[in-house]
């Protein structure tokens, strides 16, 4: 196609102005009345046309001045066009990429014109599914107007395709739920516009930048959302927009009045943008949704512990200045996270954070972050942690461990910088929740201290089996015998589906159960730990894991053989347990 081409005997095409979700857009003149008009055209024949005619059914449906306006559908030859507005413009994009970060206020003008544009398509019952910067129109006024309904769909819609065989969208800007194969939804659009504000401000996307798409694909669906550093009112709303529930996001209408706010220069900290948290209201056996506004600050703390992520506490973007990063969220047990960072010279460091419980006040030295303390728990050349004290006797752990290859020089920058980042967080609200609850057959929906038959129990001497100390989330539990140097402690363990004798230890099969006996140690160092493995399941990412209970029995004054003899006694209880779950 070339300039100057006449397309239906009406549009005379003048020049390419960019190229939409399905199509080329090309400015062009209408020779009846002369006007200036923009035309969409198939990129090919077949699926390509059969959208583009969707879109025009969908952008029929739409009428507000932030969203481009649609003019009608022309056929030319085998040919489908679409006819819009015509609007001078530059895209988001475009401006981002030519001048950075943009100033917190104006990113909020936008992001008003952008959520209403937004509530007036979902009113419509249309998701859009490509909000990004390319697909926002900025004029000389800072006017915005939406664009590209290519892969929108109505919501009465059952089926969906794209052209790449995948998912709808462009991987950048996904909400985490689309990414892991989710139906989009209104409320993915708002995350969108999450992301797309975060670049603006922050002058970079969300989740960075990867050559490969599918390798981004993943850690949008994987990885903790991260926080903006210079959007400064609009840092919480933005909190809010990209939260990984969906049902916690605004829906589009409601973000329109938070930016609005942002605007206007009212206050959007904690107490302010939370006031569509929902109660439910039984009313005549029927359920209400109200909507309320919350009084005063919210609590801090790590509220349900069972639903509390701690991955949601790491800023991946932040430790990728250290080296490569991988998040794997199934390394250990349920209450922790860990980051894996390849840095300079084949430097391997385990990065994590863990919530536990808190007994006493801690030792190190102590910095105040806002409202919450900062405790430097342990300074070594391989390893440094960071403990970050919690209002509710809970504690993070962040730990930087140096694991393989040169030591790297800035290991305990790496553990500062994420507790103060931690610190932050926790310092705003409550911890973030899960992302989604855990599987029916996951050991995170036991309590450690009620799994073991309390006659099993019992014959430990000195053990009382009603006198234990919990741990995070009951994912773990500890009794101490009254009579011995005895102390036993069951706790739940996640990791690769792969055990071998030689590091694991004896390999035994119990109940159908495989287990591995490891004794270790001698006098007060004496211990003995069972691994009973479970049960195995597949990641989104393709790996297989598996969750085991792990029986550890240590103290002096007996051999390690003889605390191998309680712990086998003790699984060959535990494991009709285990098996009545299955």
């Amino acid at each position: 196609m070339r300039s100057g081409t006449l397309i239906a005997g009406r549009y005379r095409l003048a020049e390419p102005i960019g190229a939409g979700g399905m199509g080329m857009v090309w400015r062009a003149t209408d020779e009846r009345d002369g006007r200036q008009v923009a035309l969409k055209q198939a990129l090919s024949e077949g699926r390509t046309g059969r959208v583009l005619r969707r879109e025009a059914a969908i952008a029929a449906k739409l009428d507000h001045p932030n969203i481009v306006t649609f003019l009608g559908e022309v056929q030319d030859g085998d040919e489908w066009w679409l006819v819009m507005e015509y609007v001078p413009s530059s895209s988001l994009g475009t401006l981002i990429h030519a001048e950075g970060a943009m100033a917190p206020g104006r990113v909020a003008r936008l992001g008003v014109q952008i959520a209403d544009a937004l509530a007036a398509v979902h009113a419509e019952g249309v998701v859009h599914r490509d909000v990004k910067p390319s697909n926002v129109l900025v004029d000389t006024d800072d006017v915005v107007k939406l664009t590209d309904f290519g892969i929108s769909r109505a919501l009465s819609t059952e089926t969906t395709w794209t052209h790449t065989g995948l998912v709808g969208g462009t991987p950048a800007f996904l909400a985490p739920e689309v990414a892991n194969g989710e139906e989009p939804t209104a409320a993915s659009d708002v995350f969108s516009l999450g992301a797309t504000l975060f670049t603006a401000v922050e002058g970079r996307q969300p989740f960075g930048d990867a050559e490969n798409p599918l390798a981004l694909l993943r850690r949008v669906a994987t990885a903790p959302i991260p926080l903006a550093d210079d959007a400064g009112p609009l840092a919480p709303v933005l909190a809010q927009l990209m939260q990984r529930d969906p049902a916690a996001r605004p829906d589009a209408s409601t973000a329109r009045g938070l930016l609005q706010d942002v605007v206007d220069g009212r206050d959007t900290g904690p107490a302010r943008w939370k006031p569509w948290a929902l109660v439910a209201v039984a009313v005549l056996a029927a359920a209400v949704t109200v909507p309320i506004l919350w009084p005063g600050r919210p609590a801090l703390g790590a509220g349900d512990q069972r639903t509390a992520d701690p991955c949601a506490l790491i800023d991946i973007a932040a430790l990728g200045r250290f080296g490569a990063t991988e998040l794997e969220e199934a390394y250990s047990g349920f209450p922790r996270c860990d980051v894996i960072v390849r840095g300079a010279g084949g430097s391997y460091v385990d990065f994590r954070v863990e919530l536990k419980p808190l007994r006493g006040a801690p030792s190190g030295r102590a910095r105040q972050v806002g409202p919450i303390t900062v405790v430097d728990a342990r300074d070594r050349s391989d390893l440094c942690e960071r403990l970050v004290v919690l209002p509710d006797d809970v504690g993070v752990l962040v730990t930087a461990d140096h694991d393989d290859g040169p030591v790297p020089s800035d290991l305990c920058l790496m553990a500062d910088t994420s507790a103060d980042h931690v610190a932050t967080l926790a310092g705003q609200a409550e911890l973030p929740r899960r992302n989604a609850p855990f599987p029916a057959r996951s050991l995170a929906r036991t309590d450690a201290c009620r799994l073991v038959p309390e006659e099993a129990l019992a014959k430990v001497p000195g053990v009382d089996p009603a006198t234990h100390r919990p741990g995070f989330g009951n994912w773990s539990c500890t009794w101490r015998s009254a009579t011995r140097n005895t102390i036993v402690t069951l706790y739940f363990d996640r990791g690769n589906n792969s055990f071998n004798e030689q590091r694991d230890g004896r390999f035994a099969s119990v109940g159908g159960f495989a287990t591995y006996t490891e004794p270790g140690g001698a006098g007060d160092d004496a211990g003995c730990d069972v691994r009973i493995v479970d049960h195995t399941y597949s990641l989104p990412t393709g790996k297989t894991k598996a969750e085991t209970v792990m029986i550890a029995v240590t103290g002096g004054g007996e051999t390690a053989e003889r605390h191998c003899a309680v712990a086998t006694d003790l699984t060959k209880a535990l494991v009709p347990v285990l098996a009545a779950r299955r």
